[in-house]
């Protein structure tokens, strides 16, 4: 469950790879080349792909459905 509550700062975090000022730190590089397509595409589509399989593990897990019906009032 500590997981799930960490997720949102994960994806604040996977947001701001992709922003100034780390994306041109990390990500806004030509080379290397990975399998022909440039650093730069690579970079973007490996952390869209990070992003899916996080949503899936809390998709999978319902983890995120069981804290919000702990929340809701019985009766």
């Amino acid at each position: 469950m500590r997981w799930v509550r960490l997720s949102p700062l994960y994806f604040v975090a996977s947001t701001a790879m992709l922003v100034w000022p780390l994306y041109p730190l990390l990500g806004d590089h030509i080379e290397p080349r990975v399998l022909g397509v440039p650093w730069s595409l690579t970079y973007v589509v490996l952390v869209i792909l990070a992003n899916t399989a996080v949503l899936v593990g809390l998709y999978l897990s319902r983890a995120v459905d069981a804290v919000e019906a702990e929340d809701e009032p019985r009766g």
